[in-house]
């Protein structure tokens, strides 16, 4: 049957009435984290779900970006990041204040790949778009032989060496632990770079489910194990 230009009316503010209040009541959760915390918070987002059936969406971010997101209102429930952006954060009412879990080290490593081939040593620069200055961590190691390759960030260190464009490299653990053919060579001392770690916490923008949840989640026994099979360590 045909209906009025009225019932079509109708039917689509139905519609949209019906789609809104599905996505006010959904329970799925959106994390930011800085991009080498991705393979973890991805690890412990499926422990989770396989726990309470809720689904979290990662979002791996580069350095720098978490800030910017919240302050234009991107939608995050969640931000995985370091404790001194999240202190930033904090100061500019983005977050929630002393309701964070972790922290949680990831540590550095030289690494190599199955198939490596060229005489090159991959080293993030120092930029912005990266956590770890490799020039200055070879310069503290004093080990770094033959030719040694600035990039842009460890995601490129890693394409590299996989891509047989750099025999070692520079990369945090959870890179390592999340690509099968990655493997380590080496652990970076602890003083050659500060420790890099990170905390979650709960963002101003959440509106959906109960993001709070996750956060214990990830302080608890089960969130624990999934980080640290991922590479992320409780620091003692």
């Amino acid at each position: 049957m045909a209906l009025s230009r009225r019932g079509v009316l109708a039917a689509g503010l139905a519609a949209a009435y019906a789609g809104n209040a599905a996505a006010q009541t959904t329970t799925d959760l959106a994390v930011s984290c800085d991009a080498a915390a991705g393979p973890a918070v991805i690890a412990a987002a499926i422990a989770y779900r396989q726990k309470t059936g809720v689904r979290v969406r990662v979002f791996p971010t580069q350095q720098g970006l978490l800030l910017p997101q919240l302050e234009r209102d991107i939608q995050n429930d969640l931000i995985v990041t370091q404790p001194a952006t999240i202190d930033l954060a904090e100061k500019q009412g983005l977050v929630a204040p002393g309701k964070r879990a972790g922290p949680w080290r990831n540590p550095l490593v030289i690494a190599t790949a199955a198939n490596a081939r060229a005489a090159v040593f991959a080293v993030p620069d120092a930029s912005p778009a990266s956590d770890i200055d490799g020039f200055a961590i070879l310069r503290t190691l004093g080990t770094a032989t033959g030719q040694v390759i600035g990039v842009l960030d460890t995601s490129a260190v890693a394409w590299m060496m996989v891509n047989g464009g750099a025999r070692q490299g520079l990369l945090h653990q959870t890179e390592i632990r999340a690509d099968d053919r990655l493997r380590a060579l080496t652990a970076v001392p602890k003083e050659a770079w500060p420790p890099i770690l990170y905390s979650a916490t709960v963002t101003k923008l959440a509106r959906r489910g109960d993001p709070a949840a996750f956060v214990a989640f990830l302080a608890g026994p089960e969130g624990q194990a999934a980080l640290l099979t991922a590479g992320l360590e409780t620091p003692t």
